[in-house]
């Protein structure tokens, strides 16, 4: 695994809430990384299919898969003991529950890129509803054709995904492309750009 990177999209997302990088902020990483490789019980599911189904027939759906010869509906998770410890330092330290939170989303990223890799084919970023303008509902769609309650996922009326630290998505095959920000719906008034980093990674802007 590659820490440098893992630290990298931390700062990320700790840059969103206007947390520094400090000599305490990395040993506090350092720290939470530690306990994260302890507690976290990752699971990735997925279905390809060669035809996308009805739901992605539309923008910006269209534009992501086109070229593509298929698609990968995904859902991935760290596991629900991950989302207790965050609550437990939200009771005890505030601050290392920030950078804890941090740190899951950057892990749980890491490992779904290393899990892709692993299949062996080309395949573009991934793709979470939500962005560019789509639709959260579209993640109960995914729900239905994989059906990850039985790793324990579930949704909340408002589309989130609990555990907490979970995510749901497709990835477009045969082809690859690099996220960017050109194309969200969100880039005039993006919260990460205006602390220089986006939401997938810490290159300033």
């Amino acid at each position: 695994m590659d820490f440098l990177q893992l630290k990298k999209r931390t700062y990320s997302y700790l840059g969103f809430r206007s947390v520094g990088q400090s000599a305490e902020t990395d040993e506090a990483i350092t720290q939470c990384f530690a306990e994260l490789e302890k507690i976290a019980h990752f699971r990735y599911i997925y279905k390809f299919l060669e035809t996308p189904p009805a739901f992605l027939n539309v923008e910006p759906y269209l534009e992501y898969l086109k070229g593509s010869v298929g698609v990968i509906v995904c859902v991935m998770t760290l596991g629900g003991e991950v989302d207790r410890r965050i609550k437990y330092y939200e009771r005890t330290n505030a601050a290392f529950a920030v950078i804890l939170d941090a740190c899951a989303s950057a892990y749980l990223e890491e490992l779904s890129d290393e899990y892709e890799a692993s299949l062996n084919l080309d395949l573009s970023y991934r793709f979470c509803p939500g962005y560019g303008g789509s639709s959260t509902d579209d993640i109960r769609k995914i729900f239905r054709i994989l059906q990850p309650e039985k790793i324990g996922l579930s949704l909340t009326e408002s589309n989130f995904i609990l555990p907490c630290k979970s995510m749901a998505g497709i990835v477009a095959v045969g082809k690859k492309a690099k996220k960017n920000c050109n194309n969200c719906a969100v880039f005039g008034h993006c919260e990460y750009r205006k602390e220089g980093v986006t939401c997938y990674g810490s290159v300033k802007k």
